[in-house]
């Protein structure tokens, strides 16, 4: 991709991630009301009704779609500075564990009644759903370099194995 559309196309993104964090209540207004125009009342209290207020006080499908929303937003931007195929499976790895874990702690707030665990959670969530993962997966990323079959060491002949080749 031409190096200028590349650049344009990340500040866009850029600018979508700082607008969606800056005008996230309006956001999730819209969404809710989305919702609420989508969904049957009944489905949608029965979504909200075993969600402890330690988690959300929201809208359990608005705040899912805003996260979802935030987290290919800030995926599409890793691809896009990565450009490597192999570096956004890793990047999806990271978040699928992040989510995994938070999932997790939700789980056990849900069986223990354990208030911590919801907190914790919500954390885990707000971290995930930020640009932090961008900011630390990108250097990291980066950094990391796949070995090719150019940089591969090859297998050492023994002295008779090379006479052989010869």
């Amino acid at each position: 991709m031409n190096r200028l559309l590349r650049y344009a196309t990340g500040a866009a993104l850029i600018g979508v991630l700082f607008g969606l964090g800056l005008n996230a209540e309006p956001v999730f207004s819209v969404l809710t009301r989305l919702w609420q125009a989508v969904l049957p009342d009944r489905l949608l209290t029965l979504l909200h009704q075993g969600t402890s207020p330690e988690l959300t006080r929201r809208s359990l499908p608005a705040m899912l779609t805003y996260g979802l929303l935030y987290c290919s937003l800030c995926l599409g931007l890793l691809k896009l500075l990565l450009g490597r195929g192999r570096h956004l499976a890793l990047a999806l790895g990271a978040y699928g564990m992040g989510f995994a874990g938070c999932a997790l702690l939700i789980a056990v707030g849900k069986l223990g009644q354990q208030e911590w665990a919801y907190q914790l959670a919500r954390r885990g969530i707000d971290g995930i759903v930020s640009p932090l993962p961008v900011v630390v997966l990108l250097p990291l990323l980066r950094w990391y370099q796949p070995p090719t079959r150019a940089t591969m060491p090859s297998k050492a002949l023994l002295p008779e194995q090379a006479a052989s080749r010869n």
